[in-house]
């Protein structure tokens, strides 16, 4: 049988002083779940604690990356029915707080781990650069400017073509 526990918290209380625009800003701004000064101190601390333990494993330090680009995401969404879906976009969402969270949560120790990390950062960084290629076969990118890929493209391309020519010697 599975029994359910409940976990209570218990709530120490905190006095401290903080400048006068740091409490207009956390009085005004709007938090998820916090009405109260008190309520939003405690998201605040808590944010904190996440962005500090997020920075010891890829996962954690990903979902808090992605739920930084949560307000994006939901305007982006809120425009496709109308405008349609940027494959660029998309993939730029996917990769960047991929990359974000690989730099956080890497623990280099020694030359090994610098090694390993930019082996990670650089294939992650060309999967992207490959993604985004890939926009590039058709004149018209799946993005809301068709053209922003071509518009971008030229420099790396051009690299590219030295690099093959110089591999092909």
């Amino acid at each position: 049988m599975n029994s359910i526990t409940k976990t209570t918290t218990t709530m120490m209380p905190v006095s401290g002083r903080i400048p006068e625009d740091l409490y207009q800003w956390l009085s005004s701004t709007p938090l998820d779940g916090a009405s109260t000064i008190s309520d939003k101190l405690r998201v605040a601390v808590s944010t904190l604690k996440r962005l500090q333990d997020g920075d010891a494993d890829y996962n954690g330090a990903l979902a808090m990356h992605r739920d930084l680009t949560h307000k994006t995401r939901s305007q982006l969404s809120e425009l496709e029915p109308t405008y349609g879906h940027s494959e660029v976009l998309a993939s730029l969402m996917e990769h960047i707080p991929a990359l974000a969270a690989t730099l956080n949560s890497a623990q280099i120790k020694d030359l090994q781990g610098a090694v390993q990390l930019e082996a990670q950062l650089t294939a992650r960084s060309l999967q992207l650069a490959e993604s985004l290629l890939r926009q590039a076969i058709t004149s018209q990118a799946r993005a809301h400017d068709s053209k922003v890929v071509l518009k971008h493209i030229q420099p790396l391309v051009e690299l590219a073509l030295i690099i093959h020519h110089n591999a092909s010697k």
